[in-house]
């Protein structure tokens, strides 16, 4: 079943019930009020006529024609009299029951005597339904029975029933339409969502919902703008990977390229003993970069696979003494120098993190530096205690950062403005940053150094731990 033909029957079943549970109890309480009303003026009429009723009839003769007042009833009203002996038996009635009248109190129902302020009692008198009283009248044991036609009741309770069912038949009808124009609005914004949704599944990563205000209610306003955010995320991502994917091709390429030059070389010409060795050596080079290279492809994968903070604790001196016996050759090649605190050893804070990963974070950012220092300078190791946790900064003396490269340094194969010129296939910081915010820590520039780049790894304490 549809979605707007479910929200039709649901809405719709609904008020039909509440309809229902309102009008029943009303038709029936209205009903039983206006019967107990005729009730009591019966009551009170037949009191008055059984008082000096004894001195006006003889058995067997008719008794006095006569009216009713019966509440809401404009008209006069034929009463229904009749009395009946101590043996319960009919002895005399009115004209009105045209020789009908009830032969005895069972024909009316009752069996047993007569309470002193009598009973009500219904009775048909052909076609006519009458609504009486029966109450005791005399000493000798009579009873009167005081009647009345119902008809009042029954036009008063017939209207209020035609009213009622009008009012429920409009009402339920009126809300079966405002349902149906509600469900196709909201099955029309459904549609639009899922179309969308289609097309997106289909590839088109251009497709949007639109303005979201357009939609009727709030929620699929809202899911409106969650598709189409989600739809732009998942572009990025897909771009992204894109791009990744034709980075890593070019990055291929060139010692793929060179390795394969080397070989045709060799095999194109004879050499020596010497010859031959420098050729492998030129392909063992490429070789060593092919394998550097998938090495960091599978680090940046294992950084950006999104897992959990990590509760391994590490050392602060054990992260900086492992990153700088890493980096160790590449800074000797160099020239650059290296500082770190004095006391750096002796240093008793623990973060939170594997200590083998935050040393390659920091390894990366001390090799970044060193890259980008002129030969002969200085790359420093700064640590500092701050609120909530440790941070490791690595300053070096290079060129800086230009502020339109500075969004861009953390994507993978970013090499920026003259990057071309260093080693290295621009995985570097991708890989750091991953591999810290795996620890729950996080990496960033520093915007306001100058004088070189200053590279900042926020570390949290380890848990239950606090600075010294």
């Amino acid at each position: 079943m549809k979605l707007r033909n479910r929200l039709v029957a649901a809405v719709t079943g609904v008020t039909v019930v509440a309809l229902a549970l309102s009008f029943v109890p009303l038709y029936l309480l209205i009903r039983a009020l206006e019967i107990s009303d005729l009730d009591n003026a019966l009551f009170r009429q037949a009191t008055a006529l059984a008082q000096h009723l004894p001195g006006t009839y003889y058995a067997g003769h008719p008794l006095d024609e006569g009216h009713a007042d019966v509440p809401e009833s404009i008209d006069p009203t034929p009463r229904y009299t009749a009395i009946y002996g101590p043996d319960t038996r009919l002895e005399s009635a009115s004209e009105s029951f045209a020789g009908q009248a009830p032969a005895s109190l069972a024909a009316l129902g009752l069996r047993r005597a007569l309470p002193w302020d009598g009973v009500a009692v219904d009775l048909e008198l052909g076609e006519t339904r009458l609504r009486g009283v029966v109450m005791p009248t005399g000493d000798q044991g009579e009873a009167l029975l005081y009647a009345v036609s119902k008809s009042t009741v029954e036009d008063d309770t017939a209207t209020l029933f035609e009213l009622l069912l009008l009012i429920f038949v409009c009402a339920a009808g009126a809300t079966a339409l405002i349902a149906r124009w509600l469900g196709e609005r909201l099955a029309r914004d459904v549609h639009s969502v899922a179309h969308v949704a289609r097309l997106v599944a289909e590839g088109d990563l251009a497709a949007r919902v639109g303005d979201p205000r357009a939609m009727g209610a709030d929620e699929t306003r809202s899911l409106a703008s969650d598709l189409d955010h989600m739809i732009s995320r998942l572009d990025e991502v897909v771009s992204s990977q894109r791009r990744f994917i034709s980075h890593a091709a070019h990055e291929l390429r060139s010692p793929l390229a060179s390795l394969r030059g080397e070989l045709q070389l060799a095999l194109r010409r004879d050499r020596d003993v010497d010859g031959y060795r420098a050729a492998l050596r030129e392909m063992l080079s490429s070789v060593d970069a092919l394998i550097a290279l998938a090495e960091d492809l599978l680090r940046l994968a294992r950084a950006q696979g999104g897992a959990p903070a990590t509760r391994a604790r590490a050392k602060v001196a054990d992260i900086v003494r492992e990153a700088l016996r890493m980096a160790r050759g590449h800074v000797d090649d160099r020239g650059v120098t290296i500082t770190v605190p004095p006391a750096i050893d002796e240093f008793p804070v623990e973060v939170r993190g594997a200590a083998a990963d935050l040393a390659r974070a920091l390894r990366n950012l001390i090799d970044n530096a060193v890259v980008h220092s002129p030969p002969g300078g200085e790359v420093r190791v700064e640590v500092v205690v701050v609120e909530g946790g440790v941070e490791l900064a690595v300053v070096d003396q290079g060129p800086g950062i230009p502020v339109e490269d500075q969004p861009h340094i953390f994507t993978p194969f970013f090499r920026g403005a003259g990057g071309e010129s260093h080693e290295g296939a621009g995985l570097g910081l991708s890989i750091a940053r991953g591999l810290t915010e795996n620890s729950g820590g996080r990496l960033a520039l520093d915007p306001r150094h100058t004088g070189g780049a200053r590279m900042v790894l926020h570390l949290a304490f380890a848990e239950n731990v606090s600075p010294a």
